[in-house]
């Protein structure tokens, strides 16, 4: 089993290599993640040692010729605040337990241009030629009682080119040595969550020291050449404490094979939240999770549990990793030894934990995912009614161009889509105009598809969702990645956005079109999306944008099938029944006197998604059915 820095560094490989992203592609979004989860330290374990910044910057510490800024209830801006910078408005503050009575923020972003977009160098330190380095450094810590220490902090941090980082001297704050980095696995463009908590194992060498100042440094200097620093670094609710002998966390747990599974099948390895049974099929669920020892002794025969359920609490799989050894200070990725490939479609509850000898459990995560029928989707919105969506939106159709915004999916068996379906942010207005598409690839390296016609939204659209179908149905192989896009068009006012959807196991992209994400980028230039995109891709067929329910018309059972499925009505009326492939042949065409339920035999065929039409009276209506 590989150590989690270099699934990091696969990680990061694979994104780029993707999405072409450089440095130079500085974005605007709203409430990032990013696939690290924080730590969840026992409330039992009281610290020896804190600092909440309740009384701004205590006077026995050092500040840095580049400062860090203190956000209190009194100040201007006031702890409500976050980053000012042009490039990173709209986040808000870190959301630490007493972030209202005052935190720490180095904001790389507003130094360099004062908040205003392409501003680059007009602000009071500007960034380029020596870089943003930010150094906040405590008083003289005795740690002389304390033989192992943990550091324990809230940290709210936006990664562009600069390192945060931790040291620690032990010779009255002349030399700092041990050097920790404090987010080694946040990618460009990415951030942790705004209540994100850190916890640090302090050097053996520097546990038990009677006088230790620790600093807190923003480094902006040191990643790539020409680039320095920006976006911001937020602290609060410092703590140290002793370091439990046993103590162990399980984090970023994840049931698309993010982690490892991608190293193996090439795919992205998404937590995907509404998984069509073909692609299930194609894809059985992977679960994973980053382990991590925090205690003060080594973990023997850690281990990686999990099980899926259904909806009524029945288990359905259940399994366990190999066991491993994990050092003081180590962590490690494990994948349980099999794979669940569902039986039935519905709601799957999936709960992930570890153990070892020595600690009997960790926080179990909890996730959910539904196998459904037609539709593919990355967000938890589970009702379709943008009750678990995030709160903010990617505007998209802009008086500055129409920008184009995507959602990537795997294709793990042949299928067709039909529509795109996608969440309209609160903010639109009647009649801002869209068109849906889909691309091959991602980003710089995707290939135009397919489109639908333009539409227009309507008063009902607004905070709802919208299903737009295609101009024609489109095959997708088993093997390829897609994007399923939105494209705005360029409007008097900024008219049309897309909610955030809230799974950070997925990749969404933006297209700029004239708006200057980044000036020093033309028009149609990609970038990765931090916040994903409330996105669906729809393999089922829909009448139009107006049908956004079940087709009642008829019903398949079973579907899946292992080769024979009835045909009931709703109608006694006679019809044509046609059965296509997924690139629209023909393989079985019949008549239906309406009495009877028909029965279809696909055993013949092979392995797949085949459409079912029936035709009667004028009207048509279209089902799918999986042949397993």
């Amino acid at each position: 089993m590989k150590k989690i820095y270099s699934i990091i560094c696969l990680s990061l490989i694979c994104s780029l290599s993707f999405a072409q992203i450089t440095p130079k592609h500085i974005l605007t979004s709203k409430n990032n993640t990013e696939h690290v989860s924080s730590v969840k330290v026992p409330k039992s374990v009281a610290p020896f040692w804190s600092e909440d910044f309740s009384n701004g910057i205590p006077s026995t510490w050092t500040n840095s010729p580049v400062p860090w800024a203190y956000r209190g209830p009194s100040t201007s801006p006031n702890s409500t605040v976050g980053t000012q910078g042009a490039y990173g408005t709209n986040q808000g503050p870190i959301q630490s337990p007493t972030a209202q009575n005052g935190f720490m923020i180095f904001d790389s972003d507003y130094y360099d241009n004062l908040g205003v977009a392409g501003g680059f160098g007009t602000g009071q330190y500007p960034s380029n030629p020596n870089g943003h380095i930010g150094k906040l450094t405590t008083e003289s810590i005795d740690l002389s009682n304390y033989p192992a220490v943990s550091l324990l902090f809230n940290s709210f941090y936006r990664e562009y080119t600069g390192i945060a980082k931790v040291a620690f001297s032990i010779d009255g704050g002349v030399t700092f040595t041990d050097e920790m980095e404090v987010h080694p696995d946040i990618d460009v463009n990415d951030a942790t969550t705004p209540d994100y908590q850190v916890m640090l194992n302090i050097p053996p060498n520097i546990a038990g020291q009677p006088s230790v100042h620790i600093q807190f440094i923003y480094d902006g200097t040191v990643l790539y050449n020409n680039y320095y620093g920006y976006y911001f670094w937020c602290i609060d609710d410092i703590q140290l404490i002793e370091t439990p002998a046993h103590l162990m966390v399980c984090q970023d747990e994840m049931f698309g094979g993010w982690w490892l599974g991608y190293q193996t099948t090439g795919d992205l390895g998404c937590n995907y939240t509404f998984n069509p049974m073909a692609q299930a099929l194609g894809n059985p669920y992977r679960l994973e999770g980053v382990v991590r020892n925090l205690g003060a002794n080594a973990q023997n025969n850690v281990t990686l549990h999990g099980d899926i359920a259904d909806d009524a609490g029945n288990v359905l799989f259940s399994d366990v990793s190999n066991g491993i050894t994990l050092g003081v200070s180590s962590t490690d990725t494990l994948a349980l030894n099999s794979f669940y490939t569902p039986t039935g479609m519905g709601l799957h509850n999936i709960s992930i934990w570890a153990t070892s000898d020595s600690f009997p459990y960790t926080d179990t995560a909890t996730m959910s995912s539904i196998v459904s029928d037609t539709i593919y989707a990355i967000d938890y919105d589970w009702n379709s009614d943008g009750a678990n969506l995030g709160t903010s939106a990617w505007r998209i159709g802009r008086t500055c161009g129409g920008q184009v915004g995507t959602s990537a999916y795997d294709i793990y068996a042949d299928a067709q889509v039909t529509s795109i379906s996608f969440h309209v942010g609160s903010e639109s207005v009647v009649g801002a105009q869209m068109t849906t598409e889909v691309y091959e690839g991602f980003g710089t390296n995707s290939i135009f598809l397919a489109e639908s016609d333009p539409y227009s939204l309507t008063a009902a659209d607004i905070g709802n969702w919208v299903t737009i179908p295609l101009l024609n149905p489109l095959p997708v192989f088993k093997g390829t990645s897609y994007m399923a896009a939105v494209r705005g068009f360029a409007h008097p006012t900024d008219t049309f956005l897309i909610t955030v959807a809230t799974n950070p196991a997925s990749s969404s992209y933006i297209q700029d079109n004239g708006c200057n994400l980044n000036s020093a980028n033309p028009a149609g230039t990609w970038y990765t999306a931090t916040d994903k995109m409330a996105i669906r891709m729809n393999f089922g067929y829909i009448n139009s944008v107006e049908d956004r329910g079940e087709n009642n018309d008829f019903k398949i059972y079973p579907n899946p099938t292992n080769g024979l499925f009835s045909i009931i009505t709703e109608s006694n009326k006679p019809c044509k029944i046609s059965i296509t492939n997924v690139i629209g042949q023909e393989i079985i065409s019949l008549e239906h006197n309406g009495i009877t339920s028909p029965s279809i035999d696909l055993n013949k065929f092979d392995k797949g998604i085949y459409n079912v039409t029936l035709s009667y009276e004028n009207k048509v209506s279209v089902k799918s059915v999986i042949l397993e």
